[in-house]
């Protein structure tokens, strides 16, 4: 690969990281590096080409990581610190560094599956690492908790708010830690639930929003039609436009409800109880596993393509959410900053919300239980679980490439 496809694909990161896929063009792609639309296609396919290559890029510079770490000589607490580093570092410096979790929809069916069996290595090779500190855990229990670190490191855009690298850093690695190092309840001591059949509202307008949901879950929104959502829905097109003229305002309907939603709940749960903390960890885990999951995760994928003012409206009312996390957070631990505190809120719903839309997590029998006591470890990070280690030391491995500059 030369060093001018290497430029254009970091911009292209970033672009994609700020406005979404879709709405990035390649002349805006040239112009981020100096050049030209057409003198792009020199060197990709098209813009669709960047997205693949950018992606598989990023999983295999991970990959390399933990099968370092997974390979190493060194003992394995220090392996595993070692690993924690690299990750933190390499997600720290360079936000658009995992863009994965929000694009990789976008990918057909051969490229999905190319991605798979190299974020399956890493999660592999992560696994295997854990797995070396803490003997004790099962497999089920080690494939949680290396799949929660990685969410965890996927979602350093959204942590870092109002936190400078080093902050951010020294506050993503203690939650590391804490994820590392979380003691979790045997699984097979309860029930498998028993499978949960989606109820169809009756009121045509409830139709539409819990079908689009469920389409933009597994599709994305640029990959469903009106014409998908109405037949999922069980009524015509022309019905549908009845009452939504265009499919980015069921968007903001699915979105709204859902943000609205999580607040009255929330409000309900918390008038009803002295702990508030506990409480909040408790509902919002309900609330992923439930038939509304679904919406943070689209929150957190399709928003980008609403307009200015909605995403706004949307913003806020997290922000209102937020700050119930906020102020617990620093009514449990009074000299946690503010900042800090809004991290590691925004670290527990982020890996909760990954954890809870993955099949084979949420379908654990005891997954309810181990995902309260993952969010409160998260919250209460210790400040030294693992020895500390300079990054790539201990045999895993530095990293191969600069960390370089965060945008």
């Amino acid at each position: 690969m030369t060093r001018r496809s290497d430029q254009i694909m970091r911009a292209a990161a970033y672009l994609f990281r700020d406005a979404g896929y879709q709405n990035v063009s390649v002349d805006e792609i040239g112009a981020a590096v100096g050049l030209t639309g057409p003198a792009v296609y020199r060197h990709f396919a098209g813009k669709h080409d960047i997205l693949v290559r950018t992606l598989i890029g990023q999983v295999e510079l991970v990959q390399d990581m933990a099968r370092r770490a997974a390979e190493g000589t060194a003992p394995p607490e220090r392996r595993l610190a070692g690993l924690l580093t690299d990750l933190e570092n390499h997600a720290v410096h360079r936000d658009e560094a995992m863009l994965w979790r929000r694009e990789r929809r976008h990918l057909r069916p051969a490229e999905r599956e190319q991605f798979r069996a190299a974020f399956g290595t890493v999660q592999r090779h992560t696994r295997s690492t854990l797995a070396a500190a803490r003997p004790e855990l099962g497999d089920g229990a080690l494939e949680l908790l290396s799949l929660a670190l990685l969410s965890l490191y996927g979602n350093t855009p959204e942590i870092r708010a109002g936190l400078d690298d080093a902050r951010l850093g020294a506050a993503q690695g203690a939650i590391a830690r804490a994820i590392a190092w979380c003691a979790l309840p045997e699984s097979a001591v309860a029930a498998a639930p028993p499978p949960q059949s989606e109820r169809i509202p009756a009121g045509r307008r409830e139709r539409v929003i819990a079908a689009a949901a469920a389409l933009f879950n597994d599709r994305g929104f640029h990959d469903v039609r009106v014409d998908d959502i109405a037949r999922a829905a069980g009524i015509s097109g022309a019905t549908l436009y009845q009452s939504f003229p265009t499919k980015t305002q069921i968007l903001r309907a699915v979105l709204e409800r859902g943000a609205e939603g999580l607040l009255y709940v929330t409000a309900e749960a918390l008038a009803q109880t002295p702990d508030v903390l506990d409480t909040l960890v408790g509902t919002y885990v309900d609330q992923a596993l439930g038939m509304h999951g679904r919406t943070m995760r689209i929150l957190a994928t399709d928003a980008v393509y609403l307009d200015e003012h909605v995403r706004q409206a949307l913003r806020a009312a997290q922000r209102e959410y937020v700050a119930e996390w906020v102020e617990a957070v620093r009514a449990r631990h009074p000299g946690h900053p503010s900042a800090e505190a809004h991290a590691v809120a925004l670290a527990v719903i982020g890996v909760v919300t990954d954890l809870s839309q993955t099949r084979r997590i949420r379908t654990r029998p005891n997954i309810r239980a181990e995902l309260r006591l993952l969010g409160h470890a998260m919250l209460t990070p210790p400040r030294s679980t693992l020895p500390s280690a300079a990054p790539g030391e201990c045999e895993t491995g530095a990293m191969t490439e600069p960390t370089g500059q965060r945008r």
